[in-house]
């Protein structure tokens, strides 16, 4: 497909935030993510599509919505990974504020009017919010067959080098992109692009503020075996139409997530972990030296557990049949 948008309005306004979605031949979890834009509470955004050369159905997806400030374009040739896509969508933004949505990741009502008031009052470069990451219960019973953890949550709510944000979680200043740079490609670096990116702006000095609050939904592929080889995604279609349907649906969200943090807690407490007693004791002044050099300090596990350069990427998509 040509390296062309499928819809857009260039004559309108510039928009307040610039949604930049990266997608590869997964047109139905798709569909459920910019859905998710289109319900939220605030309304001045544009959503630029980015395909890494897709061959599906992913531009009649777009098309389908009918709505001026939903674009897409297609890569000519593919990346592989987020870091091409999310360059394109970078040099395509025009609003003031940017933010990261994943494909397979779903906002909450009020994820962008949250974000967009706490960096107009805060003065912050970017913002990011703990997201309910789900998972496919071993033994699911009942109706509901997700567990929920937190995941973006760091000991003092500060940045951490050694916390992990998913880029869907955040949203920042338009500028802050001019000043940190490009993604960089998984072959360049041991951990994922937008951990790398998120070090280098707070290596700069970007004030990176937390938000308390779970506006984000997480459904990776990487975690589900087989996703990219499926036309559906039966899990982003139930999560939807619970969001949808049921007012309760965060609260249980947020309960189930509460009762995976105290299981954890109980397990690395009682029975601590050697990875984790290791990583406490002999490896953070290793990580506090790496941190200082300007080196991601998650690059050296990730070296060990993966080798070469752009290994965990490469785990992922095999897991996913994304290859």
């Amino acid at each position: 497909m040509p390296d062309e948008f499928v819809t857009s309005d260039p004559a309108a306004a510039p928009p307040t935030v610039s949604v930049i979605i990266a997608t590869y031949n997964r047109s139905q979890p798709l569909r459920h993510a910019i859905r998710s834009v289109c319900n939220s509470s605030f309304t001045d955004w544009e959503i630029i599509v980015v395909g890494d050369a897709c061959t599906d159905d992913t531009a009649e997806c777009v098309s389908s919505f009918n709505d001026p400030r939903i674009c897409f374009v297609n890569l000519p040739s593919r990346c592989g990974d987020m870091s091409g896509p999310h360059n394109k969508g970078l040099a395509l933004a025009r609003g003031r504020f940017v933010a990261f949505l994943n494909h397979d990741d779903l906002y909450l009502a009020d994820h962008l009017a949250k974000c967009v008031a706490e960096l107009e009052s805060s003065g912050a470069d970017l913002v990011w919010v703990p997201c309910a990451i789900a998972s496919e219960k071993a033994d699911p019973t009942g109706d509901w067959p997700f567990s929920f953890a937190l995941i973006g949550v760091t000991s003092t709510s500060e940045y951490s080098p050694l916390g992990v944000y998913f880029s869907s979680s955040w949203v920042f200043r338009r500028c802050l992109a001019d000043r940190v740079g490009p993604w960089r490609s998984p072959d360049q670096i041991y951990v994922v692009p937008s951990q790398e990116w998120l070090f280098r702006a707070w290596r700069m000095g970007a004030r990176l503020r937390f938000l308390p609050s779970v506006t984000v939904i997480l459904v990776p592929a990487g975690g589900r075996a087989g996703s990219y080889a499926r036309r559906n995604s039966p899990e982003h279609d139930l999560l939807s139409q619970r969001l949808r349907e049921d007012p309760k649906c965060l609260e249980r969200i947020l309960e189930e997530a509460a009762l995976d943090e105290a299981r954890e807690h109980f397990l690395n407490h009682r029975y601590p972990p050697l990875w984790s007693l290791a990583r406490r004791t002999l490896l953070r002044p290793v990580y506090s030296v790496l941190a200082r050099m300007g080196i991601h300090p998650l690059s050296l596990p990730m070296a060990i557990v993966y080798g070469r350069r752009g290994g965990f990427v490469r785990r992922l998509r095999r897991i996913a049949g994304a290859e």
